[in-house]
């Protein structure tokens, strides 16, 4: 994810928050609006004057709409008027249609000399020969398609060579959703204020945003404490203070002893990647409990994992294996189940008595959930914890909603499902969604396209258990194994590309991941 931090805190606020951040800190801690825009136009500078290699000879338009986005395209036009050579400021309203701070920012402008231009064909000719565009047209507030003129401009803007750069976010893209007009503006830079929006990290407004910058402009700790945020973004700082840590005289039955179930004949390789992916998390022990006859053929090829041939039916697992199973349920300090294990009635039958019997921290993957497709209440008799790591497919068919409403508000989604069932979900996608009971939500800042490819998931699944099982927290294993297994995954892309990138790639760049982790935990002071 192209985004950089100039924030402390790594908050993700929809429009409606952030407006109410704003106005606490104007009303009842007394920031004046202006000050908050002086600062958001001082940052959107900065980053124009990055873009632009020779200021004294470079030409700048700045398109501002008649509310606070177009103030805060005032201030830039007047902090870049102090260092680069032509400057131009296009208003797509009458002067007396702004108001407020927006307002006073458009008549220092006119006090120190430079004309406000109206948008008009002339306007228009003059985008061919910018250097860069500044887009202060809509903020976030706006909703729904474009209306002229403001469609007709982005147009323009998105047919010049001229780089962009977005006031909050592009002008037509959705600031809690990331939908986007077929004419949302295409930023080379977005510069978001105070915290991260759900539009600019969701796709197409992720596509549209460029370069994403969160910048600090002045709103107190206080005022995003007052509305309570719980949607954070997930990053390598955050990912690191999770790290287990092992006491000297340790030994393996006290890392982490995982049980993983999994695989059916002819989908070996999911139970092959999950159990090695727990072992290289950090677990001590990983039991494979899998089909008798897929056992046999693991015998010399997983040679650190343990393997429990169970009873099978036509290749899949029987009801009967759960005498085996059941054994193991006090042994286990976390269980992952359901890759590659298929659908059967055993299978079904097995899970159910999984969830209701075991009292540790259950990973649920790929089948575990399809079994259990329509029927989420069963979640509600667990005498355990249990995760859930399906992608928006599976998702579906175990909540019953439609695929385009879980992709066109994961969030929310993942956040209900997880508060009214009392589970952890890990909802895959691009990113990825974690949502927790408390009803928190954390947004993966790794992974990439390159990820799209069959044993991602089981690879993940594993992983997640061997931090469950030495961490003995849902919430830290889950978000860990979440953001460890991306940026594996962005590091197994660095030295292959995407094309030709698979789960084993992942599976062989975790422990360079972790070894990162523990570095850089070690230097904190």
């Amino acid at each position: 994810m192209r985004m950089e931090s100039r924030v402390k805190h790594k908050w993700i606020l929809r429009a409606e928050e952030m407006a109410d951040v704003d106005r606490h800190a104007i009303e009842q801690l007394g920031i004046p609006g202006a000050v908050l825009m002086e600062q958001a136009g001082r940052a959107v500078a900065d980053i124009c004057l990055e873009l632009l290699p020779d200021p004294d000879h470079a030409r700048v338009i700045v398109v501002c709409g008649r509310g606070n986005n177009g103030g805060d395209g005032f201030v830039v036009a007047r902090r870049l008027a102090e260092t680069v050579a032509d400057v131009r400021v296009v208003l797509l309203a009458e002067t007396d249609q702004v108001r407020g701070d927006a307002l006073l920012n458009l008549q220092i402008w006119q006090r120190l000399g430079h004309p406000i231009e109206k948008w008009d064909g002339d306007s228009a000719n003059r985008f061919a020969d910018a250097d860069l565009i500044v887009d202060a047209m809509l903020g976030t507030g706006a909703r729904g398609n474009l209306r002229e003129p403001y469609r007709q401009v982005c147009r323009h803007i998105n047919s010049v060579s001229a780089q962009v750069v977005a006031v909050d976010l592009p002008t037509g893209v959705d600031a809690n959703t990331g939908a986007c007009d077929p004419d949302a503006v295409q930023a080379d830079a977005t510069v978001t204020f105070g915290a991260l929006k759900p539009g600019l990290i969701f796709s197409p407004g992720y596509e549209h945003a460029g370069r994403i910058v969160v910048a600090d402009i002045g709103f107190p700790h206080a005022a995003f404490e007052a509305v309570h945020p719980q949607t954070f973004y997930l990053d390598e700082q955050i990912a690191g203070s999770l790290l287990p840590e092992r006491e000297r005289t340790a030994f393996k039955n006290r890392c982490g002893q995982i049980y993983v179930l999994a695989g059916s004949m002819g989908m070996g390789g999911a139970a092959y990647l999950c159990s090695r992916a727990a072992l290289r998390a950090g677990a001590g022990l990983v039991i494979l409990g899998c089909p008798d006859r897929l056992a046999e053929q693991f015998e010399g090829r997983l040679i650190e994992v343990i393997k429990e041939p169970l009873a099978q039916e036509n290749g899949q697992l029987a009801e009967a294996a759960w005498q085996t199973i059941e054994k193991r349920l006090d042994w286990a300090d976390a269980i992952a189940a359901g890759p590659g294990l298929g659908t059967g009635k055993g299978v079904e039958a097995l899970i159910q008595k999984l969830i209701a019997g075991y009292k540790g921290i259950t990973v649920l993957d790929a089948d575990g959930i399809n079994v259990l497709a329509g029927r989420p209440e069963v979640f509600k008799k667990t005498k355990g914890t249990v995760i859930l790591t399906p992608h928006p497919g599976e998702f579906s068919r175990l909540t019953g909603l439609s695929k385009d409403d879980v992709l066109q508000n994961p969030i929310q989604t993942a956040r209900k499902f997880a508060e009214t069932y009392g589970v952890y979900v890990l909802l895959k996608g691009a990113p990825s969604v974690a949502a927790f009971p408390s009803g928190e939500v954390f947004i993966n800042g790794a992974g990439n396209p390159g990820m799209a490819s069959a044993g991602m998931g089981d690879v993940l699944t594993g992983v997640i258990a061997g931090l469950a099982g030495q961490t003995h927290d849902a919430r830290s294993a889950l978000l860990l194994g979440m953001f460890v297994h991306s940026r594996a995954g962005d590091a197994a892309r660095e030295s292959l590309g995407e094309l030709a990138l698979n789960a084993g790639d992942v599976l062989d760049s975790l422990a360079n991941v972790f070894s990162r982790l523990e570095q850089n935990r070690s230097r904190t002071p």
